[in-house]
């Protein structure tokens, strides 16, 4: 965990499906503490509940999914069983079978014979519950934190439910996968309409000129330097992806 503005902090390497480590962070006002995202399972929502709770013990905890993936919503019931409100796009919703599939397709990552028969992928599920957001967010809304706002800004593209979170008075952005460093953006879940439509989200996070970007996935990005070469490295991956109507890793099979 580190802090990396007055009110903003940034949880990397928080654990996932392989090759992928998740991020999360939380930005704190005077008497809200606002959490994105909850990583992949009870443990990681237990560490960033400790980080968060330990920065300003006596704010309320709100939480923002930024996306449907269950390696950013997977931690929610930790929350959600604390009475803690989850904030997402409204027409977030996963169902059983969506976490079974995706415990399922975990399972079959590990690669010992022996630990795949033996369903060791439970280990990582340890406590791991199905929790869907019980609020929604709308585009242009305005979490007041307390002295410091936090904007909620619709990007479609990594799927059609990611949404991004901007604080002016930090110039950070928070924004899921519509931005990752280090990996490959993942294209797979959509198709080149939806990809067009993640090339107007760049545009938009873009014009917002944050100053550190809080991926999805990676190390944060600070500077207006870095800041354009990775949403150019991203536009360059989408623009070869609607050309050839192939996401990348799909042609890298």
């Amino acid at each position: 965990m580190s802090q990396i503005t007055k009110n903003c902090y940034f949880l990397s390497g928080l654990c996932a499906e392989s090759p992928w480590a998740v991020n999360a962070g939380f930005v704190v006002g005077a008497h809200t503490t606002l959490i994105v995202d909850t990583g992949s399972n009870f443990y990681t929502a237990q560490t960033i509940f400790g980080y968060a709770t330990c920065a300003k013990p006596d704010n309320r905890l709100i939480v923002v999914n930024t996306e449907p993936h269950f390696d950013h919503i997977g931690g929610n019931s930790y929350f959600r069983d604390r009475e803690i409100d989850v904030f997402a796009h409204p027409e977030l919703v996963r169902t059983e079978h969506d976490f079974e599939k995706n415990k399922a397709d975990f399972n079959r990552t590990i690669l010992n014979r022996a630990r795949k028969d033996a369903s060791e992928s439970n280990a990582f599920y340890f406590q791991t519950k199905l929790a869907n957001p019980n609020r929604s967010v709308t585009l242009g809304k305005v979490f007041d934190l307390g002295h410091v706002n936090v904007m909620v800004h619709a990007t479609p593209g990594h799927t059609p439910l990611n949404i991004s979170l901007f604080i002016p008075e930090d110039s950070v952005l928070y924004c899921g996968d519509t931005v990752v460093a280090e990996y490959i953006p993942n294209l797979e879940c959509g198709d080149v309409s939806l990809w067009e439509n993640w090339l107007t989200s760049i545009d938009l996070l873009e014009a917002l000129r944050p100053e550190i970007i809080v991926p999805g996935h990676g190390d944060q990005i600070a500077g207006t330097r870095n800041i354009r070469r990775q949403f150019n490295e991203i536009r360059g991956v989408l623009r070869e992806a609607i050309e050839t109507q192939t996401a990348p890793t799909f042609a890298g099979e």
